[in-house]
């Protein structure tokens, strides 16, 4: 869809966070078959690994990443040659630091990383971001300056629990309504997972005070796990299953929905003290 890819050209991109209150609930599966859903569209994608603990994006995609931000700022390499081109046309830049330990390096460090960070993101139509699970105050400016927010959840008692804390924390740094998706995943039973959606959407309604409008229930199939294991995304091996339908019709929410704030890269400036 090269009029699409086109329409799309902007200075920054679009900025999606894929969250989840914990762990163990598919949040990197998410990120990386949406990541490919829209890279189908003729949009150019980079995908960033910021859950730097289980590198789950590149267990997921087959590859080990030869470098990683860390040997940016310990080799002087370009951001350039650590970014990855994976066989299925997404780029994935893998943090191998903590992001918000980015504001202890030296000024001149950062200084470096955000230029080099700001002219990449120039290429690309949409900026995907692996969070690590659970909520970080220090990456505040990452959730809120973001375009539009994916919380992964699942039925389990405990998951839902932390997805409510996550919303909560998040509605009180500014998140608008609009800008949150939420995924159902891992679901056994597709009516009990719509019931579970539509009991936390109720109650989040009730005490955060706003509506989720979108969320998608994503069933616990053998085609996702059998793509991890054979580590090949779903969308890809299995485009016509109900785990691959759900991720294109949250796609195709996102596409659709007007994309207001900029500014991202100034945050980020912000965040990391240079002005």
């Amino acid at each position: 869809m090269p009029d699409q890819a086109e329409h799309l050209r902007k200075n920054e991109p679009n900025i999606i966070s894929v969250l989840s209150g914990k762990g163990g609930v598919g949040k990197s599966v998410i990120a990386v078959n949406l990541s490919l859903a829209l890279k189908e569209k003729g949009l150019r994608v980079l995908l960033l690994d910021a859950d730097v603990g289980f590198g789950s994006v590149e267990i997921l995609l087959g590859f080990m990443a030869p470098k990683t931000l860390k040997d940016f700022f310990k080799s002087n390499v370009r951001i350039e040659d650590i970014v990855f081109e994976t066989k299925y046309g997404v780029d994935v830049l893998s943090s191998g630091i903590d992001m918000e330990d980015l504001i202890l390096f030296n000024l001149g460090d950062r200084r470096r990383f955000f230029d080099e960070f700001a002219r990449l993101l120039r290429k690309y139509d949409y900026l995907v971001i692996d969070f690590p699970p659970g909520y970080n105050e220090n990456l505040d400016q990452f959730y809120i300056q973001s375009d539009f927010l994916i919380l992964v959840t699942s039925p389990e008692p405990t998951s839902i629990i932390n997805t409510y804390t996550l919303i909560k924390l998040l509605s009180v740094k500014g998140i608008t309504p609009e800008e949150i998706f939420l995924v159902m995943n891992m679901v056994r039973n597709m009516k009990e997972g719509r019931l579970a959606a539509d009991r936390l959407k109720r109650v989040v309604e009730r005490f955060v005070g706003f509506t989720i409008k979108n969320y998608f229930v994503i069933k616990e199939d053998q085609v996702v796990q059998r793509s991890v294991f054979l580590q090949e995304p779903f969308v890809r091996s299995h485009s016509r299953s109900q785990p691959s339908l759900a991720i294109y019709g949250l796609r195709e929410k996102i596409l659709k929905e007007p994309v207001q704030k900029k500014g991202f890269l100034n945050k980020i400036r912000q965040m990391l003290g240079i002005g």
